[in-house]
């Protein structure tokens, strides 16, 4: 048995369509993008409660609709902690080159018993850069790469942990992935990317802009650092 751990329901349903009907693999989404919000992870008892108060202070009508499934991904990853602790397992984490997968996977270490044996598959080196998320790639290229990860060397576990409890010192509100590092940056970060895009199409429209709209153009204009749409609006409403 295996478990195969992703982050974000696009990549959990591609993997489990290039996995078919495998009774040896289980596939178990880390759905919390932890690129922004109070750095917390499965490891403190109050993981659900903070970050569901921040997504639940961010969020506008639209988006509230999606927090009971990001409290029930919370929920099974909470349930299957003790179970591993019992029955250690092998996991495969799927992590490519971008914040939510970067973050992910040192919150998810962090919370794993330290017997667990633990490989990483990353999309980013496996498609010879063409995927900054596990979730682009297809569930035909995906099966190419099951059982490939790369076994996690002790001292790189043991950093990327450490890692994460620098984020969670750090405290801060956002998070950003570049030249392979993570770091803690001020809410203003994005602010000018934002304003940017937002002048742009307010020329092109001469008039009002639609959120949906706006949101596309700052996303294309930041691929080399990605945003999570709750933070935009977040920034947006600031």
């Amino acid at each position: 048995m295996t478990v195969q751990v992703v982050f974000g329901a696009s990549a959990e349903g591609c993997l489990k369509v290039a996995m078919g009907i495998r009774p040896d693999k289980s596939v178990l989404n880390w759905e919390d993008d932890l690129m922004s919000g109070p750095p917390v992870c499965a490891a403190s008892h109050d993981w659900e409660d903070v970050r569901l108060r921040w997504g639940e202070a961010i969020a506008n009508e639209e988006a509230r609709q999606y927090l009971p499934y990001l409290r029930s991904c919370m929920e099974a990853w909470r349930e299957w902690l003790p179970r591993l602790s019992m029955d250690p397992v092998p996991v495969v984490v799927w992590a490519a080159d971008n914040v939510f997968e970067q973050t992910g996977l040192r919150a998810v270490l962090a919370s794993l018993p330290p017997d667990v044996s633990v490989s990483v598959m990353d999309v980013t080196v496996a498609s010879g850069g063409r995927f900054r998320h596990t979730g682009e790639a297809s569930p035909e290229e995906l099966a190419l790469w099951i059982g490939k990860a790369e076994p996690l060397a002790p001292r790189t576990k043991d950093w990327l942990i450490q890692d994460w409890r620098r984020l969670v010192q750090e405290a801060g509100l956002l998070r950003i992935y570049k030249n392979g590092s993570l770091r803690t940056v001020d809410e203003s970060y994005f602010d000018e990317t934002i304003i940017r895009c937002i002048r742009t199409i307010q020329a092109e429209a001469q008039g009002w802009v639609k959120i949906g709209p706006l949101i596309g153009e700052i996303l294309f204009h930041a691929l080399d650092r990605p945003i999570s749409h709750s933070w935009i609006e977040y920034r947006l409403a600031v």
